[in-house]
């Protein structure tokens, strides 16, 4: 499963733009009044402007990098300032054996939680030196929810996508595969990555390769997910 592109709220979206083009230095794909969209690898990422003005909405998502890149991405983010979260042990880096993977957050403008995440198991490498090209796709957007087991499930008999590792905790799961994957998390979780509470904001989600196609607008949840 790959996420085709992922469309979030934010509440400043001028300065959120400014964050993605002038200092992450990701190509703008489309720019209106309400809305940008950034190519990001073979992803595409659009901000919407937030219609509530005392709303501030936050999300988790994650970029895949090339394995070998993981300390030249560390470099060039602190060149363009911007400073890694402190993640438990005092550490930097997440490495994860479970997943064969190395992660590192930081937060855009808009305080999103985002992840640079290197997964081994996939062999992307590249001889070139890092730059905002580097990032190879959108490979984890969250989910919050209140019911993670019947979500998960709900997600496997709409498109035959099925949980990723760790599928035991009722607070937490991730349903797809390595190449792109639906974290969903309970509410008032705090992320990974952050000391911030999950909480539930629009989002809207094109994904290829799943085996059922169709389009599945949640019950409950202010989300909408499309498989081509």
């Amino acid at each position: 499963m790959r996420l085709k592109s992922v469309k979030l709220l934010a509440a400043n979206l001028e300065q959120q733009k400014l964050f993605y083009t002038q200092i992450m230095g990701l190509p703008i794909l489309d720019d209106c009044i309400d809305t940008f969209t950034i190519r990001v690898g073979h992803s595409r990422l659009t901000f919407e402007r937030s219609t509530h003005a005392d709303e501030s909405p936050v999300y988790h998502f994650a970029f895949d990098v090339p394995g070998n890149r993981v300390a030249e991405s560390i470099v060039w983010l602190s060149s363009r300032g911007i400073s890694l979260n402190l993640l438990p042990q005092n550490k930097y880096q997440l490495i994860s054996t479970t997943w064969n993977s190395t992660s590192i957050y930081f937060y855009d403008y808009a305080g999103n939680i985002v992840e640079f995440i290197a997964r081994h198991n996939l062999n992307y490498s590249s001889t070139s030196p890092f730059t905002s090209n580097s990032l190879l796709n959108i490979s984890e957007i969250g989910l919050v929810v209140s019911d993670v087991p019947s979500t998960r499930e709900l997600l496997r008999s709409r498109f035959s996508i099925d949980g990723y590792k760790n599928n035991n905790d009722c607070s937490f799961a991730a349903v797809g595969d390595e190449d792109g994957l639906f974290i969903l998390t309970a509410h008032n979780r705090i992320w990974l990555g952050s000391n911030k509470e999950a909480k539930i904001y629009k989002t809207e989600v094109e994904i290829e390769g799943a085996v059922t196609k169709g389009e599945l607008i949640f019950k409950d949840y202010p989300y909408k997910i499309i498989a081509n």
